[in-house]
């Protein structure tokens, strides 16, 4: 029989208190706020190396887009296609704004580099997001919920940023992200919590195989898009992946409603 929890609330509060668990145990050095304001990138080096990280943030974007609008419809569920048209909305209008950064900080329109990164984003995911709810499932867990870990990261130890990005972000991007964190876990436990033990077993299971999938196919870009991220924005990364793994299997355990002990072994992002 499933060993269930008592789950409090997903909020941006329980975020922060994992997050900050997870870094006591595996990265105490790690600040709990940024020592000083990120500068503007200000050598032509610089200015390549935040524009290529502006694309792969509006790609990111414009994925999540491209799969939601792929398959809202296959979801006889109004309220989960209302959710997924204000995902759609948001993110389309976070990756134009991002879109028209870049080119504020190069003079040249980013649209094809910005596509050229969401097909690499269908060559690692496949056809996953599209393929069944399990997968759309994985596909929201891992560009919505897993990456947290790293946002943490990026707010606490960036030093290069673009001012205006940086508006943007904190009064659009991060308030319209929270939504989309607790409207997943909305569609996921309206699915799960009225389930009988033995149908959330197999949900489990079905569950952590397609994540499990997801994490194989993400593995390569994550790692390419941390180095990325060191250097263009001067994050710190030598932490990310056990605090990445950590979160994820936070995330999982309270999806799942099991103990981290009750898990298997999970994929590693250094696998």
């Amino acid at each position: 029989m499933t060993t269930t929890l008592t789950r409090l609330a997903w909020t941006t509060d329980l975020e922060l208190e994992i997050f900050e668990k997870l870094l006591k145990k595996y990265a105490p050095h790690i600040p709990k706020k940024r020592s000083q304001e990120p500068r503007s990138p200000e050598t032509e080096e610089e200015r390549e190396n935040f524009y290529r990280f502006r694309v792969a943030g509006a790609a990111h974007d414009l994925f999540i887009v491209q799969v939601c609008a792929k398959i809202i419809d296959s979801f006889p569920d109004p309220e989960l296609q209302l959710f997924l048209s204000r995902q759609i909305g948001d993110d389309g209008a976070h990756a134009q704004n991002t879109r028209l950064r870049a080119q504020a900080i190069s003079g040249r329109d980013p649209i094809e580099d910005i596509q050229k990164q969401v097909q690499k984003h269908w060559d690692y995911m496949g056809d996953l997001p599209i393929r069944n709810w399990q997968g759309f499932l994985a596909f929201e867990l891992h560009y919505e919920l897993h990456i947290v870990a790293l946002l943490f990261i990026n707010s606490r130890t960036s030093k290069i940023n673009d001012p205006d990005s940086a508006k943007f972000a904190a009064e659009r991007i991060l308030p319209d992200e929270a939504v989309h964190r607790l409207g997943v876990v909305d569609w996921w436990q309206r699915k799960f919590d009225p389930a009988s033990p033995a149908e959330k077993e197999d949900l489990i299971a079905q569950v952590i195989e397609a994540d499990e999938e997801g994490q194989r196919r993400r593995n390569l870009y994550l790692r390419d898009h941390w180095l990325l991220s060191q250097k263009a924005i001067g994050i710190e990364i030598d932490d990310l992946p056990v605090l990445y793994d950590a979160w994820r299997r936070e995330v999982l355990s309270y999806f799942l409603d099991i103990p981290i002990s009750r898990l298997p072994k999970l994929v590693s992002v250094n696998d």
